[in-house]
């Protein structure tokens, strides 16, 4: 019976680490053909799936006067095609304009999820940006987004800061309920991790 026990153990683990994609950084003279030479790089990554080579390249721009501040960013998606010349296949983009006080749009990289939860060899790209202008503990703007082949679903809300009774904010749009449920849970764990603050 331990045998067994130790057996469907380890299958499950190796099942679950398969749905992961491999990823590693994207190589300096491909990310100077993608960003420009005033944006901040977050993340620079490359992986394999149904469509090839796949570039994902999130960055946040920023313009500053005396008074205040504006931000930001923009996660694109990219895939190589047959003539090594890029294609664009999804981009996402959000900004937080002429912020007198913090202004705190950003993606969460820890987020940063690339997987293959539904098994259809296309990658789902998962992650989180919270977006808002604040002087104080207040809850802001949270956005976490699937990209999948081009298609993109979202959830919509509110951060929740520790130690207060805030509302909880949290709305899918009908794109991120038709998606399965493997990649729906994954996301659902992924806001509950990210979306409590301080």
């Amino acid at each position: 019976m331990k045998k067994i026990i130790v057996f469907i153990s380890c299958f499950i683990s190796i099942s679950s680490f398969s749905q992961q994609i491999a990823t590693k950084n994207i190589e300096p003279s491909i990310l100077r053909k993608i960003v420009s030479d005033d944006a901040i790089v977050d993340k620079a990554l490359q992986f394999e799936d149904k469509n090839g080579k796949n570039y994902l390249v999130a960055t946040t721009l920023q313009n500053r006067s005396d008074e205040w501040v504006t931000k930001a960013i923009l996660v694109q998606h990219y895939v190589e095609k047959s003539n090594k010349e890029l294609f664009l296949l999804r981009q996402i983009t959000d900004k937080e304009e002429h912020c007198e006080f913090d202004n705190d749009i950003q993606l969460l990289p820890e987020s940063l999820r690339i997987t293959d939860l539904d098994k259809n060899k296309y990658a789902e790209i998962t992650f989180l940006y919270k977006l808002g202008c604040r002087s104080d503990v207040s809850p802001i703007g949270l956005k976490l987004m699937v990209i999948e082949n081009g298609n993109k679903a979202a959830i919509r809300g509110k951060t929740l800061p520790r130690g207060f009774d805030f509302p909880k904010e949290k709305v899918a749009d009908s794109s991120f309920k038709k998606l399965s449920k493997p990649i729906q849970d994954q996301a659902n764990k992924l806001w509950d991790k990210f979306s409590p603050e301080f």
